[in-house]
């Protein structure tokens, strides 16, 4: 028999979970991914290197040692591993590398903690101390890897948690976290417990010693984070109540760390929360960001502890500073103040019953204040200083208000609707009486501020009751004091008959209008428009006859389902396109792209993505490529950052979003007001020079998917390979991915995502193709839901990007509890349709055709009898001879051959039955053509095995011959398989291997035979989804890694 060619697998791209991180100086950081460490420098937010430590086995540990000018020592762990590196800083080049570890160490318990210590304060030879699952320490040579001490405590309990204090072996004391919920304080000279910390109702995850060893920090499965005093010495074993019990999380907590002044956490929940104390709160959370939809996994601080960085389940990595202040405001919070009406003396009322009606934000530092009296006040915000401006009669019984403040100049205005149609306008800075006009002819609905990054410039939306348009006016404020401002009619934006004003904007040559309905409203705004403009009447009725009417260009219905779209904001405005991003009551962000081709205004859906399980209720652009979000949930006021997904301010507001409020944010800081029992509440917090922008957070690595990813597939590009990867967070990613050029560069990049299944996401795959400027995809998953995307691809510095990911209009639902598809095979394609099958886990496959013009799926053909009677797995099919072959496979381990050739509404009965290939489900199959007459399946099933079989075509009959299975390679269920080539193909099971098999076709024998090539442990967990092209091989599951078959 010939040698089997020699093949290996090369890592080359990979989003694992982050499970350690640690900084080497105050801007390098170090992290783990998988068996990876990876270089990053904060400062420049730029990837250096990456090299591989374990092979087989995660870090989830990373201990730096300051060494001298040139390097570090790194003490790296993970399972029953531990080693140490040194990573070498070239300062006359500026670069810096990672230098391979000399030797693996292997213990024979789980490393839960580590820690450098030394024999003596005196000496210059470090060793190490690990913390093993049962309880008991070794001291190890960090040279020879020798052990040269160990103990073990009194109590050998199982450990999850462990963590190490002092710098000697006589005083090295050791926090065990047991899983009985109890924490094991013991001191490695002794063995003894000398404290048990008892309290917890649930795992102990994470412990934390404070620096001057007085203080414990623990985390638990109760979600809750607990402070213990400790005042050690040789006293008997005593139990210990916790000082503090804080509670926040809403899922598990993995990670705490005692810093000097505060108290880091990482949670399940997918958020970091910092915890502060001073004497008249006590400790409550001051910071808190989601970096991840689930497990925030690992947290470190620099040295001078001014920075975290985070480690995400997700694969991302953030860094950002410490807040220097609270950015949580809770209902009792000093900085939360409430305004009291002056006496009814001081406005000139002999009757004291006077109340606020309405308010509004002027600028950072003033809210105007409108009461049922009629009156006007001005109050400076975050104090409770109050002054009365002026009376106006016309204000009495009746206001409703809203404001705008610019960034620029600082400048504000407030507008105040009345109940005969008349609006009032109140100008930051002018102690003169309102301007007044009366533009409806009944009261005044709906108002709505908008203003651009001029302070001269206010755009006033109104509606009235007939809700036939809305008005847009415009204030000009003028440049010199002694002038009157302008205020003009711009135009009136006509709304359908079934649509009701929420808010609008405009911005350039577009506006836009929300309805209560979900609704999106775009409207194109002509050049000619200035000169149409309509001067407005003060003390008048208005006759707007004459104004322009402008008809939407676009109409979106339900945008946000049947919710309220109540957030708007236009960026990047060019003259023929912009960005609108949208906000609705569904918690939902949504991004549109609008190009203007002077043929028509086309609508694209770039991004999709929930905010809050809360509304969303405002929308900033500060224009500097940062987006605010304003949402409420549980009566609270979040203000997030969209792009760093950040929560910058969080302020307790009973009366929540169905309350009169008002927020205004510029780069100086934001000041907040709302309406609550009667009474106005304001806070004020300005930024610090130091502290930088709103949001100061670097995103040192994008995140993919904290939770499984389900499917994956790959396609080839002018530059590089697009990869789409989608799952059980419902979003559909594409990934730019190109063979590093050099070793340890960072391959793998995100460059769009949309969220718009409503459940999880099975299939994901490219319709092939030959053109470079335009993909189209199929995606399906839970509630038989199916959707078609476009791709626009164009090449920017070598390097591709997506401008567009979109869903086709209609898509294909049944009832709620429809059936899930399971799995999707192309069988053609052309220009202007493809046409594809579907399995469900209700036995059934049907056919589908896909109309790309007119943007329709329509079932074209099924199994009626649903022959397969129980779940189908898996779907592959074939062109061969003039004749389309769709292979199935089902949870009883059958595998069904389907002739779909003709244009029959039914597909069965199946040609060919295969009831002997597996014991159990055919979780995976793939099907590879040899010639006119002959098809090779390898499948993978639930028991483990790998199979291969040929199927002969002899005129109408098929048959199957040399049927071979494969049971002792993988020691559980096989996912996924894929061909290579002719000779060549992959399997990947859940026991995180990567198997390359060569086959061995001997037809005249009738055999065939399976061998196995190369196999590699992968870092992946819950191994389900496979894509190969080129001898690029991509698993997914929980992270993505992609191989080199060389």
């Amino acid at each position: 028999m010939d040698p089997l060619p020699l093949v290996d697998f090369v890592a080359t791209g990979s989003r694992l979970p982050v499970t350690a991180v640690a900084f080497l100086t105050e801007t390098i950081v170090v992290s783990a991914n998988g068996g990876m460490l990876r270089i990053h420098n904060m400062a420049e937010n730029k990837f250096i290197e990456e090299k591989a430590v374990f092979e087989h086995t995660r870090i989830y540990g990373i201990l730096p040692l300051k060494g001298n000018e040139e390097g570090h020592r790194v003490l790296v762990f993970g399972a029953k591993s531990w080693t140490i590196v040194s990573i070498l800083i070239d300062f006359g080049t500026d670069t810096m590398s990672i230098q391979s570890a000399t030797q693996i160490f292997a213990v024979v318990d789980w490393i839960k903690a580590a820690h450098w210590v030394r024999i003596s304060p005196t000496s210059t030879r470090w060793q190490v101390a690990l913390a093993l699952a049962h309880n008991q320490v070794l001291v190890c040579d960090a040279e020879t890897g020798l052990v040269v001490g160990e103990a073990a405590c009194e109590e050998r309990s199982i450990l999850y948690a462990a963590a190490f204090a002092g710098d000697t072996i006589d005083d090295l004391l050791v926090a065990a976290g047991t899983v009985f919920n109890q924490v094991l304080v013991w001191q490695f000279a002794k063995g003894q417990v000398e404290r048990r910390l008892v309290g917890h109702e649930g795992v102990i995850f994470g412990v934390h010693f404070s620096t001057d060893r007085t203080t414990l920090a623990s985390v638990s499965d109760d979600r809750t984070l607990r402070l213990w005093s400790l005042i050690l010495g040789d006293s008997e074993c005593g139990k210990v109540e916790p000082r503090e019990t804080l509670y926040g999380h809403h899922a598990r907590i993995w990670q705490c760390l005692i810093l000097d002044d505060c108290i880091v956490t990482a949670s399940e929940d997918g958020t970091c929360r910092v915890w502060q104390t001073d004497d008249s709160h006590g400790w409550r959370t001051v910071e808190c960001w989601r970096q991840c939809k689930k497990n925030v996994w690992c947290i470190a601080t620099n040295p001078e502890q001014t920075m975290v960085a985070s480690g995400g389940g997700d694969g991302s990595l953030q860094a950002r500073p410490l807040a220097k202040s609270s950015r949580t405001v809770e209902a009792a919070d000093p900085r939360l103040v409430s305004v009291p009406l002056p006496p009814a003396e001081a406005l000139g009322m002999e009757n004291s019953k006077d109340f606020i009606r309405a308010f509004a934000i002027l600028d950072r530092n003033t809210a105007v204040i409108a009461t049922d009296s009629g009156h006007i006040l001005r109050q400076t915000i975050g104090t409770d200083q109050l002054s009365v401006s002026l009376a106006v009669p016309e204000l009495r019984c009746y206001a409703m208000a809203t404001g705008a403040a610019t960034s620029v100049g600082g400048g504000g205005m407030a507008a105040i609707g009345l109940r005969d149609g008349s609006v009032a306008v109140i100008l930051a800075g002018s102690n003169e009486k309102p301007l007044l006009a009366c533009l409806h002819s009944g009261p005044v609905q709906r108002l709505v501020v908008s203003t651009a990054d001029c302070p001269r410039y206010f755009d006033l939306f109104t509606a009235d009751a007939d809700n036939e348009f809305v008005l847009w006016t415009q204030i000009t404020v003028p440049l010199g004091e002694q002038q009157v401002p302008r205020w003009t009619i711009r135009a009136r934006l006509a709304l359908p008959s079934d649509a009701c004003f929420a808010t609008a904007t405009v911005n350039g040559c577009w506006a836009a209008v929300g309805s209560k309905k979900g609704g999106l409203l775009i409207y194109t705004i002509p050049a000619s428009m200035t000169n149409s403009d309509m001067d407005v009447t003060f003390g008048e009725h208005l006759d707007y006859s004459a104004s322009l009417l402008l008809q939407p260009s676009v109409s979106m219905p339900r945008v946000h389902g049947k919710l309220t779209l109540g957030a708007m904001a236009i960026a990047n405005v060019e003259h023929q396109s912009c960005t609108i991003y949208t906000g609705g009551r569904d918690g939902m962000l949504q991004t549109f792209t609008i190009i203007d081709d002077n043929a028509s205004v086309k609508v694209t859906r770039t991004a999709s993505a929930r905010l809050t399980p809360g509304r969303v209720e405002q929308l900033i652009s500060t224009g500097n490529q940062s987006l605010l979000a304003v949402t409420f949930y549980r009566k609270r006021l979040v203000l997030i950052d969209h792009f760093n997904r950040t929560e910058i301010l969080s302020v307790a507001c009973a009366g929540g979003a169905n309350k009169p409020w008002q927020i205004y944010c510029d780069t100086g800081g934001y000041s907040v007001g709302f309406m609550q029992g009667g009474e106005l509440f304001t806070y004020r917090r300005q930024i610090e020079s130091e502290e930088g922008a709103l949001v100061p957070c670097t995103r040192l690595v994008d995140g993919m998917s904290s939770v499984d990813i389900r499917s994956a597939d790959i396609t080839t590009t002018s530059d590089g390979y697009l990869l789409a990867t989608a799952g059980e967070d419902c979003s559909l990613r594409i990934h730019h991915y190109n063979k590093p050029q050099r070793k340890g560069a960072d391959s793998l990049k995100i460059l769009a995502e949309n969220r718009h299944h409503a459940s999880a996401i099975r299939c994901v795959a490219f319709i092939p193709s030959t053109s470079q400027l335009t993909r189209y995809l199929l995606t399906a998953g839970a509630g038989s839901e199916l959707r078609c995307w476009r791709l626009d691809i164009s090449a920017r510095t070598n390097l591709v990007d997506c401008g567009a990911v979109l869903p086709t209009k209609p898509k294909y639902r049944v009832e709620r509890d429809a059936p899930r598809i399971m799995d999707i095979a192309i069988l053609s394609s052309a220009e202007e349709y493809f046409t594809f099958a579907a399995a469900y886990s209700d036995a059934s496959i049907r056919i589908w055709h896909m109309d790309l013009a007119s943007q329709q799926f329509t079932c074209v053909a099924e199994d009626l009898a649903r022959t397969h009677a129980c779940c189908i797995l898996s779907l592959s099919a074939v062109t061969i001879d003039n004749r389309c072959l769709l292979f199935s496979g089902a949870t009883n381990g059958e595998l069904l051959i389907w002739d779909i050739t003709s244009d029959d509404v039914d597909i069965g009965p199946p040609v060919l039955v295969l009831s002997d290939l597996h014991q159990s489900g055919v979780n995976a199959l793939d099907v590879r053509k040899l010639d006119e007459s002959r098809i090779l399946v390898i499948s993978g099933g639930d028991d483990s095995s790998v199979a291969i079989c040929t199927i002969t075509i002899a005129g109408n009959k098929l048959s199957s011959s040399c049927i071979c299975r494969y049971v002792d390679t993988h020691a559980s269920s096989v996912q996924c398989v894929g061909f290579i080539d002719d000779n060549t193909a992959v399997s990947v099971s859940t026991d995180q291997r990567l198997v390359a098999w060569s086959i061995a076709l001997e037809h005249s024998k009738g055999t065939h035979s399976l061998n196995m090539l190369q196999m590699a442990c992968i870092q992946v967990a819950d191994p389900s989804a496979l894509s190969l092209l080129n001898g690029i091989v991509v698993v997914a599951g929980i992270g993505l890694q992609i191989f080199e078959l060389l």
